[in-house]
């Protein structure tokens, strides 16, 4: 039975496709807004969904703007585009509830900044793709962590539970923002192996190299989150504590944990969003995922050698379009 709310998804990239797709085929009453010159081509196209959810087509509501009356608006656009978007739809916005989905942990930071009022916070787990407008794949289930880190906008929790439970599993958390940093140090680590190479997953962990390059980037990341006193907790499928104490053994066991976790076939089909930006020849994100412990490092005065590595790597990468050799992720390491 619909939820009886009225929601607007904001962008069509890969989180916001599968969010609009799966919401309207179960009935609720969805807008996708998106840019003035998508709208015509959208409503033409409708979106059409493959992978985990089956294949299906559906045509929701599309606008410029976000609907007065709506009830939350969710945005998915990436981290470097979110002020904008919330800065063009500041007006339309009325008095509808921000959730937001971003990689990183900023995204609370910049709608407090420009909208002055707290979002909710939607911590996605899942993997989906699109390189066609309009078309979205569902790759990866996985549980969503939901959260608010004040009081007052944690009344809507229930409802955002029973709505995003119908994309993936959802666990209400009172520790937002320590699951954003542990989703963070995953996202981080799985996005930069795959921009940086252009190979799938399951291929990057058994890769002798790059499984070194992405066990040093994953204990220089726990590291520095340590050094500033920030607390990670388990996630569904990633106990992190457990991750952070086995990384102080030698780097066997890392690459071990890796391959038994991103090894499987299944995650053939994984594509990150900082690697779908750089087939599109669109900026990444990676300033709001490696970034971050470059971020944290300058400010705690800690070395984040690989992580920055990653960045200048992965931001030269946007403008040769060339992905790094073996020998080149090697040279990495040392540095």
């Amino acid at each position: 039975m619909p939820l009886n709310i009225k929601i607007a998804v904001v962008g069509a990239g890969a989180i916001g496709n599968l969010l609009g797709a799966l919401w309207t085929r179960a009935g609720e009453d969805v807008t996708m807004v998106v840019r003035p010159s998508r709208v015509e081509a959208l409503r033409a196209s409708g979106l059409r969904a493959s992978g985990l959810a089956g294949e299906f087509h559906v045509t929701p509501k599309v606008a410029a703007e976000i609907p007065p009356g709506t009830d939350y608006a969710v945005f998915t656009m990436k981290t470097q585009d979110l002020a904008e978007a919330v800065r063009a739809q500041k007006i339309a916005l009325g008095t509808a509830t921000v959730v937001t989905t971003q990689n990183g942990v900023r995204a609370r930071e910049i709608v407090l900044s420009e909208r002055g009022v707290e979002p909710i916070t939607a911590t996605l787990l899942l993997n989906s793709s699109t390189l066609e407008p309009g078309t979205v794949r569902y790759n990866r289930a996985a549980e969503t962590m939901l959260g608010a880190t004040h009081a007052e906008k944690r009344h809507a929790l229930p409802v955002l539970k029973r709505l995003f439970e119908l994309v993936a599993p959802v666990h209400v958390t009172d520790q937002i923002e320590s699951a954003m940093w542990s989703k963070l140090v995953i996202n981080a680590l799985t996005n930069s192996v795959q921009a940086l190479t252009n190979k799938p997953l399951n291929e990057c962990v058994r890769d002798p190299i790059i499984s070194k390059l992405a066990v040093a980037q994953l204990k220089e990341s726990f590291s520095v989150l340590r050094a500033a006193g920030i607390q990670l907790i388990n996630m569904p499928g990633a106990p992190m504590k457990l991750f952070s104490r086995v990384l102080s053994l030698p780097s066997f066991v890392g690459k071990m944990i890796l391959r038994k976790n991103l090894g499987r076939q299944d995650q053939a089909w994984l594509m990150t969003s900082t690697l779908q930006s750089l087939l599109r020849k669109q900026p990444t994100e990676i300033d709001y995922l490696n970034g971050e412990f470059v971020r944290l490092g300058e400010k705690i005065n800690f070395p984040t050698p690989i992580n920055r590595a990653i960045v200048e790597a992965i931001k030269q990468i946007e403008k040769t379009g060339k992905f790094l050799s073996s020998e080149e992720i090697k040279a990495m390491i040392g540095k």
